[in-house]
């Protein structure tokens, strides 16, 4: 057996922020290893601060730095460094700013993601769209690693579990659900938030029976309540935010998962970071038709209309869609959402993909 000093020296960054699900990536990809892995997340609180923080990491000697997330107060000192390191992320970076903040700062970051991609050993992208992205802008080596799922936390709930969830949250068992799990940010430039699907497309139902569940928080939440007349108040469930296992709970209570994304340079690329969970809670996904949907949710859901989640002809769709929507495909869309769980998102699976790419890279180095 190797000694510990002996085992290659990995230093895997969270440049997400602390406690998000970037950090938890990290650790859960470089858990039980055969390296020396040393995770660290920096404080995106103070950009300088986190800058000057990776640059003390950096003083050391690395065999090889994973950089999980594109934050330059890490990939700045990195790219002006001498070590070996990978990069991952699960957006495009030059399309994430381009359509949140504009062009100019589009161009800006373009051109920090194709250093950080060309001056890298390796890219892992969290889609394969992505992954091929990476190539094209010089990543020399690359690998797709999805987000993924503990399958034994996030799991279905027998019928009496989950009216008792519906029972502590107030909603009626007889109700169609809808729902999403998402940060509730408010972004100005495109005028919405996760939610505003919900809310908005509750006012064009005929049904009365629908019941949307919203679990997150942000600055958008109090403009989504602003959204709601009284008389539909009564038909929208804010959680705010909750810790993992009520996350849980709060998936099955749903009969149906919203993910929406829109239909250009950012939203093309990404997989929510819920997918997994919803899939893995054998809950039935209804997805914006990027390449995600066709690719991930296969029989387990449906195609939501391919217009921007925060304009009418969207809500007034969705609506006429629940409107006609019967419960009896939700069995055999829940077990195929399960085993598409297993299918592409198991940890143990992707952990495994994570260390070949990560073996392969030392012993080209070497």
């Amino acid at each position: 057996m190797p000694t510990q000093s002996s085992l290659p020296r990995i230093l895997a960054v969270n440049a997400g922020g602390v406690g998000n699900l970037h950090g938890l990536r990290a650790r859960r990809l470089t858990q039980a290893l055969p390296f020396d892995v040393t995770v660290v997340d920096i404080d995106r609180s103070s950009r300088k601060a986190g800058f000057v923080h990776m640059q003390q990491l950096l003083k050391d000697s690395w065999d090889m730095v994973y950089l999980e997330s594109t934050g330059i107060s890490a990939g700045l000192p990195l790219l002006q460094s001498k070590h070996r390191y990978i990069v991952s992320s699960g957006d495009p970076v030059a399309g994430f700013f381009k359509v949140t903040e504009g062009a100019l700062q589009g161009a800006l970051f373009g051109a920090y993601e194709k250093q950080l991609y060309r001056r890298s050993a390796g890219f892992i992208g969290w889609t394969p769209y992505l992954t091929g992205r990476a190539l094209e802008l010089g990543a020399p080596r690359a690998v797709t690693i999805e987000g993924a799922v503990e399958l034994e936390r996030f799991r279905h709930f027998s019928p009496e579990e989950r009216s008792s969830v519906r029972e502590r949250l107030k909603i009626p068992q007889e109700n169609l659900v809808c729902g999403l799990v998402g940060s509730l940010t408010w972004v100005a430039r495109q005028e919405y938030c996760y939610g505003m699907e919900l809310v908005e497309t509750l006012k064009y139902l005929k049904r009365t029976d629908v019941t949307m569940l919203i679990v997150g928080d942000g600055d958008g939440r109090a403009r989504l309540e602003a959204r709601l007349s009284a008389d539909l108040r009564s038909r929208v469930v804010f959680t705010g935010r909750l810790p993992e296992n009520e996350v849980v709970e709060a998936m099955n209570a749903m009969d149906i998962g919203f993910i929406t994304q829109t239909l250009d340079a950012l939203g093309s690329y990404r997989l929510t970071t819920k997918l997994p969970e919803y899939l893995a809670c054998g809950l039935p996904v209804a997805m914006s038709p990027i390449p995600g949907y066709y690719d991930y949710i296969g029989e387990a859901g449906w195609a939501l209309p391919p217009y921007h989640p925060a304009r009418s002809t969207f809500h007034q769709k969705c609506a006429a869609w629940l409107d006609t929507l019967s419960p009896e495909a939700f069995p055999t869309k829940s077990l195929q959402a399960r085993q598409q769980a297993e299918k592409h998102f198991d940890y143990a699976q992707v952990r495994q993909r994570f260390q070949r790419f990560l073996t392969d890279l030392l012993s080209a180095s070497s």
